[in-house]
């Protein structure tokens, strides 16, 4: 009963595009969680706590709706449709603060679920497809770290990079992380295809 996290070396490249996947897509839906109220609050001069709460439960419920609506889509198809999307998703968050728009930041936000939805289920299913069966378990676990590290690591780099510059700023740098986190991901992803 000893847990076990590993990739075995001969699905290494092809688990690239499934974490990256995983880790871009947990990075918006922290991004979302931690940093969207006081994006709203700084940029947007929106200080009510009820449209912060709508934005989160606007993400949550579209990232619902997409994996009802997108069950039949292949495992890969999903994935790579995740990771083409995350780069308009920052575009827009990027764009609300910058022209102070809370229609940019909605249309941020339904993007930001629809992408998360399909990056999470997308690379968990790929993760599972390569995975050896005697290995599953612990290749999926090395799956759930990208995705917990995507969750928390770069809101924290977020938040420290803000507070030595502007939000807009800190918002850019994520912005340029995930894209070119997708753009790798995208690259590994065709390649490495089954």
């Amino acid at each position: 009963m000893r847990p076990r996290l590993s990739v075995p070396a001969d699905i290494r490249a092809a688990f690239v595009a499934p974490a990256v996947t995983g880790f871009g897509a947990m990075a918006l839906v922290g991004f979302y969680a931690a940093l969207a109220p006081s994006i709203l609050a700084q940029q947007l001069q929106v200080t009510n706590h009820a449209e912060a709460g709508a934005l989160f439960f606007e993400l949550s419920m579209v990232a619902a709706a997409t994996i009802l609506l997108t069950v039949r889509l292949s495992s890969r198809i999903t994935m790579l449709a995740a990771l083409a999307l995350m780069i308009p998703t920052v575009v827009l968050v990027v764009a609300a603060q910058v022209y102070a728009s809370m229609a940019i930041m909605i249309a941020a936000t339904a993007l930001c679920g629809v992408a998360a939805a399909l990056g999470y289920r997308g690379g968990l299913q790929v993760v599972n497809q390569i995975a050896p069966d005697d290995r599953r378990a612990e290749v999926v676990s090395a799956f759930f770290i990208c995705c917990f590290s995507g969750n928390a690591l770069p809101v924290i780099g977020i938040g420290i990079l803000s507070s030595w510059t502007s939000a807009t700023a800190a918002s850019l740098a994520f912005a340029g992380m995930i894209t070119v986190f997708a753009l790798v991901a995208l690259g590994f992803g065709a390649r490495y295809a089954r």
